[in-house]
């Protein structure tokens, strides 16, 4: 760093010493890549690739490469002009309450029934052309360069949630002599950094970003300093296009939640946690795992000929096209709430799962399990979320193929054969699925034209292969590989080994083997006697029904609370908002005594979701918006949620099977 003025030198390192201390007591692993970069270069162990300047009175950053500056103009009249941009509108933001699409109206859906009658308000009172906040709630920043816009953007927005966003630690280091970072978090307010991180790292940092004060998660302001730094900014969209307000609607837990009640009344077997992790039944038995990419047209003669050589595990939408080739799976598993999932498991021959267990998400469908005792086949439940804590769950995941690899895992398996979990398109004519699957979809194979920036799940893209260089495949596919790299990084704990013979996408922790190397070891197999549903039986149980009364008695008392609030007199947004938090810290409290302990986080769910739009309702400047007729009609419309919430909650408890 070539700084030649003691004072200034001096003024500097005071900057960066309040920095470090900053980030050790709050961001301790970012503390030690700094200090670890600083210790390099001093040994000689890092070449600088920046140097920090004074040019013409004004602070740069010099690329010692070749020479060039960063901002090559005064960076501090640079962050002056940047901050003149910013307002208050819903201008460079991402709006995450939907649009109808055909026009500047909010979207609804049936997921947000007790939700509506707030949209409906919205929808009517609000200039959603003429948006103008009295506050930004949550702002990032792609890229820091020296931090001055940072600086000052903030002292004109003051966000309450900050994300940082800086690829290059380097940089970063540079910016701790000049940047206050502490700033971000004073007077209650919240910074979330994300420094030198990979693509999988920034989404963990989006997560978090998202999740903290997820009520505020209606409208997000971005600044990106660099035009190089925009793919980070489309990873942002990518993020948010499947987070957002309604993404996850309570309305669907809640059916969940009904559906496994009514599989408990029914005596149906769980499989049990504690019972799974003792009794691993996989024991040191090789697993084969197909999934319904079409990749598998590739192997499935190799399946039938050595499919005695392996417990074989099969996704409920290839049920039917195994049953064509006479491969009969060990263990299937269903997963998705959908009532299709009856159709994937209606063989033609009714007795063809008879030897085979078959394991569900207590999500599903009840015309899976009509189909199922109808031909009389066993079925195990894993709960989709602790409703009974004490039997535990395999977890939950978006991805049937990834479910059925996760759980295989915790079942024991230490040794995993992967086909078809391609997580991309047949390369030549764009099929989705292996022929004979239970559902067909056939995608588009060509990139978009290059001048198109709106970005969609149908977007094609090159990736790394698993057997070959490159594939394509498209956004919506790609969401398999990140369910993949999600199980993956939650099954940290356990040994196992798994190969992937999938001609798709390359996985991360998944060694990819070709289809002749994985003959040659299945030649070398001895073939397997299995008793896989009294291994099932072993690890499973039908429940003792609760006593669910008080449960009752806890939500009338809130439902009761919730009509005392409708009759408040409100005058002002504020008075609203205090009564309104009072009455929900009630409701958090009397959650905690349910034996369903599920309910409290339905509760949070719903709250998150309803309050994101009444956040920005309350946080407008518009006149004559916040009147007292108005008022009274978002304190009606909040309450009578509540009661419409906890009314189902009650239904979904007191549930009876016809």
């Amino acid at each position: 760093m070539s700084i030649h003025h003691a004072e200034l030198e001096k003024a500097l390192l005071v900057i960066y010493q309040k920095n470090l201390n900053f980030l050790k007591e709050n961001f301790f692993d970012i503390y030690l890549e700094v200090e670890t970069l600083s210790s390099n270069i001093i040994s000689n162990k890092y070449e600088q690739q920046y140097s920090l300047e004074v040019v013409n009175g004004y602070f740069d950053i010099l690329n010692l490469k070749n020479n060039g500056y960063y901002y090559a103009t005064n960076s501090y009249i640079d962050a002056e002009k940047r901050a003149k941009k910013i307002d208050y509108s819903v201008s460079s933001s991402l709006d995450l309450l939907r649009k109808d699409g055909n026009s500047q109206k909010l979207a609804k859906a049936y997921e947000m029934k007790d939700v509506m009658p707030i949209i409906d308000f919205i929808n009517s009172k609000v200039d959603l052309e003429n948006v103008q906040f009295e506050k930004i709630m949550k702002f990032m920043y792609i890229g820091v360069g020296l931090g001055y816009h940072l600086q000052e953007i903030d002292k004109k927005i003051k966000s309450y949630t900050t994300l940082i966003i800086e690829p290059e630690l380097e940089i970063f280091r540079l910016s701790l002599f000049t940047t206050d970072y502490s700033i971000f978090e004073e007077g209650n307010r919240t910074l979330v950094l994300s420094i030198g991180d990979d693509i999988k790292k920034r989404n963990d940092a989006f997560a978090q970003f998202y999740h903290y004060h997820e009520y505020m998660n209606y409208n997000i302001k971005h600044y990106c300093l660099l035009q190089n730094l925009e793919y980070i900014k489309q990873e942002v969209i990518d993020f948010f296009g499947t987070n957002f307000v309604f993404s996850f609607p309570y309305t669907a837990v809640l059916t969940n939640v009904e559906r496994t009640v009514g599989f408990i009344k029914d005596r149906n077997r769980f499989l049990v946690l504690k019972d799974i992790e003792e009794k691993k039944i996989i024991g040191d038995k090789k697993v084969l795992i197909i999934s319904a990419g079409p990749s598998l047209d590739n192997y499935i003669d190799d399946i039938k000929k050595y499919q005695d050589k392996f417990i074989i595990v099969c996704v409920d939408v290839i049920v039917r096209k195994l049953e064509e080739h006479n491969i009969v799976p060990d263990i299937v598993f269903s997963i998705d709430p959908s009532h299709l999932c009856a159709d994937f498991l209606t063989t033609k021959d009714p007795d063809f799962l008879k030897e085979s267990a078959i394991v569900l998400l207590s999500q599903q469908h009840p015309d899976v399990i009509e189909v199922l005792k109808e031909r009389n086949l066993k079925f195990y439940f894993s709960q989709f979320a602790a409703v009974v804590e004490e039997i535990g769950s395999l977890g939950s995941m978006p991805n049937v193929g990834t479910f059925a690899f996760q759980a295989m895992i915790r079942l024991g398996a230490k040794e995993l054969y992967l086909i078809a979990n391609d997580a991309a398109f047949n390369q030549e004519t764009g099929a989705r699925y292996a022929k004979g699957s239970s559902y067909v979809q056939t995608e588009k194979i060509e990139s978009k034209d290059e001048n198109e920036d709106i970005i969609s799940h149908d977007d094609v893209v090159e990736v790394k292969g698993n057997l070959r260089d490159i594939v394509k495949t498209n956004r919506s596919l790609l969401d398999i590989k990140y369910s993949y790299d999600l199980s993956i990084s939650f099954l940290e704990a356990y040994e196992y080994k798994a190969y992937n013979l999938s001609d798709g996408v390359y996985i991360d922790g998944i060694e990819p083997l070709e289809k002749k190397y994985f003959l040659e070891k299945v030649e070398t197999l001895d073939s397997l006697d299995l008793h896989t549903i009294q291994s099932f039986d072993s690890i499973s149980k039908v429940l003792d029904l609760a006593c669910y009364k008080n449960d009752i008695k806890i939500m009338n008392s809130i439902i009761q609370r919730a009509k005392k609030f409708q009759k408040l007199k409100i005058h002002s947004k504020e008075e609203f908002l205090e009564k309104k938090i009072d009455m929900m810290i009630w409701i958090l409290t009397q959650t905690k005594k349910l034996s369903i302990q599920l309910y409290g986080n339905i509760f949070l769910q719903y709250t998150s979701l309803v309050d994101a739009y009444i956040n920005f309702t309350i946080n407008l400047r518009q006149k004559d918006l916040y009147t007292k007729e108005n008022l009274a009609l978002l304190r009606d419309y909040w309450a009578k949620g509540l009661i419409s919430v906890f009314k189902d909650l009650k239904a979904s408890i007191s549930y009876e099977r016809k």
